[in-house]
């Protein structure tokens, strides 16, 4: 609180320098966003339509580190600048962002992450152009903070958040209702690809093993009667995906499974930037609300989303072929696109047990 009742107190004197500072025109453009990875493939549409609408303007990205190797081969960025939560906490921390920001010049920001921290230090940064969301779910403190944008698009309980996202884009002349999701990979991903699965003739079906938020991820006991039956009921291959933190559990499921001639473990074998040509090769993806489903669904692969806690009223896979599952309960949902807990309160996670 201390940081916004200092910045009001500063507030004339650095309106006045970013007034002087203002052209017309974007030549450079600062996007924020640092949720995790699914978010990020969501976003891709507000990267894209930017670049569309102003193809010589430099468009710089802000992300957490872990997105990374999901966005860095897509076209449509020019720069990728990672930071960590904890860089900027504190006074100091605030300092640091605020004067990372300035270095860059920027004529506009777009913030798809609405927080104190992007509200100050991009006012603290001299950006002449600040668009932000209100959240559905926000605080007296964030409210106190948004008035260092130059505006807020409000999101709708019941829109997805990628059409406010859009909606918001109006301020700085983009006008586009395309939310189709991108993923882009590596060179060579095909390649290392193909000498893994072989000639396989037969389906594969992929099916995530994890997620990054621990209060969706199907226990093991469920994945595998989810797999035997697949492999009993049907002639399909299943391929385990997830990342090198998975490999343990991944090494553990493997030993349950009936016919597991027809299992491939691909847990850690790929990155970010290699998986998206694994998951255009499957037949099937099953997994829950997390970024590789957003990935198959990117990639139009037809999917089983189980959405658990997850709101899919704020975000959810949009391709024709996508199947969502829910649980109907009076908790759910719980898990929402600005309000996102890591755990059960009612400490029973029946939303994606009972699935």
């Amino acid at each position: 609180m201390i940081y916004i009742l200092l910045t009001y107190l500063l507030y004339p004197f650095i309106y006045l320098i970013i007034l002087l500072k203002r052209k017309k025109g974007f030549e450079r453009i600062l996007v924020i966003q640092t949720a995790k990875i699914g978010d990020m493939i969501c976003s891709t549409p507000v990267f894209r339509e930017i670049k569309k609408r102003y193809p010589s303007a430099h468009l710089t990205l802000l992300i957490d580190p872990v997105t990374k190797g999901v966005i860095e081969k897509n076209p449509h960025i020019d720069k990728i600048t990672t930071i960590r939560t904890k860089d900027f906490k504190g006074l100091a921390g605030k300092v640091r962002l605020s004067g990372l920001i300035r270095k860059g010049n920027y004529d506009a920001a777009v913030c798809l992450n609405p927080n104190v921290p992007y509200a100050l230090s991009l006012f603290w940064g001299l950006v002449p152009l600040r668009i932000s969301v209100m959240p559905d779910f926000a605080g007296i403190t964030f409210k106190l903070a948004a008035v260092f944008f130059t505006h807020l698009e409000k999101h709708v309980r019941g829109k997805m958040v990628i059409e406010t996202y859009m909606q918001m884009l109006r301020k700085i002349g983009v006008e586009s209702s395309d939310i189709s999701k991108d993923v882009y990979m590596s060179e060579g991903a095909d390649i290392m690809v193909r000498d893994l699965l072989g000639s396989i003739g037969k389906p594969l079906t992929g099916i995530a093993i994890s997620s990054g938020n621990k209060m969706k991820e199907m226990e093991a006991e469920k994945i595998t009667a989810l797999v035997n039956k697949l492999l009993d009921n049907t002639g399909t291959y299943i391929a385990l995906i997830g990342s090198g933190q998975d490999r343990d559990k991944a090494e553990s499921l493997c030993g349950s499974f009936s016919h597991k001639e027809r299992v491939i473990n691909t847990v850690g074998k790929f990155s970010l930037t290699e998986l998206p040509a694994l998951i255009k090769r499957l037949s099937l993806f099953i997994g829950v609300d997390s970024g590789i489903t957003y990935m198959a669904d990117a990639l139009s692969v037809p999917l089983i989303n189980i959405a658990g806690p997850a709101d899919m009223q704020d975000q959810r896979p949009t391709n024709e072929y996508a199947i969502i599952m829910r649980e109907k309960l009076p908790c759910v949902p719980c898990s929402h696109a600005f309000r996102s807990p890591y755990s059960c309160r009612l400490k029973t996670r029946e939303c994606i047990t009972s699935v």
